[in-house]
């Protein structure tokens, strides 16, 4: 577990970052975000935040994996995890919540402006933290309750974004007419399968009802949440931009 999750933590990160290169369109200006940071920017503190992340990770993939093949001895790796667990943990939620902040920069989509957001990016990073675990099950040696606690994680996980969403996105009239008319593209509009088909039916309510079940059900439920995630995101990424500015 200990080396299979660095593993998938590694490239997940490679890929985020990969993604934030390709955005720019011209890939040598993430070099410019480096050697002449904005500080004030979000995209360049993303940046920096991804890069702090991935040495963690690398660090502790790389201790875990060369104690397992004999080059070092596991108390290395053991007395390690604290403070690798002290540093990555911070890192962990930044990489997840900077999201929101570089959205609120962009002040003319009004429905990236909601407070709630960093707090929402934080529940959909535990969701899918514990559906990307929930996938080594079947392939890695657990102990310990490992499984038990990654089900249970992913269930809170899911009720609380569900909630989240219902009481948040559904329940609390929006700030704007621009932001009220991006919900709607979302939720009535053109995404309104993305919504109700692929982030509700699919990411939350399917994964509850596996998860009731159990046993080898949990990993159809882990990627289940995935793939609601993605329509989810899809959906809430292009529809404030399809709406004009003025």
């Amino acid at each position: 577990v200990m080396i299979a999750g660095g593993l998938l933590t590694l490239v997940t990160l490679v890929v985020t970052t990969a993604l934030l290169v390709v955005d720019l369109e011209r890939p040598e200006r993430f070099l410019r975000i480096l050697l002449r940071p904005q500080l004030r920017s979000w995209l360049t503190r993303g940046a920096f935040i991804l890069i702090g992340f991935s040495m963690i990770a690398g660090i502790w993939w790389a201790l875990e994996t060369a104690t397992a093949l004999g080059w070092l001895e596991a108390s290395v790796a053991t007395d390690a995890r604290p403070y690798l667990l002290g540093l990555g943990t911070p890192l962990a939620l930044a990489t997840a919540f900077y999201t929101a902040f570089l959205f609120g920069q962009a002040e003319g989509r009004d429905l990236w402006q909601s407070p709630l957001l960093p707090v929402h990016l934080v529940i959909q990073a535990l969701m899918a933290g514990a559906a990307g675990l929930a996938l080594l099950i079947p392939i890695v040696e657990t102990a310990g309750g490992f499984e038990q606690v990654v089900t249970v994680t992913l269930a809170v996980a899911v009720v609380v974004d569900l909630a989240v969403i219902v009481l948040g996105e559904l329940g609390m009239p929006h700030a704007s007419e621009v932001a009220a008319r991006a919900a709607h593209r979302i939720t009535g509009g053109p995404y309104r399968l993305h919504f109700w088909g692929g982030s509700i039916a699919v990411g939350h309510v399917l994964p509850l009802i596996l998860l009731a079940v159990g046993g080898t059900l949990v990993v159809a439920a882990a990627a289940a949440v995935l793939v609601g995630l993605y329509f989810s995101e899809h959906a809430f990424v292009m529809a404030p931009q399809e709406i004009p500015n003025s």
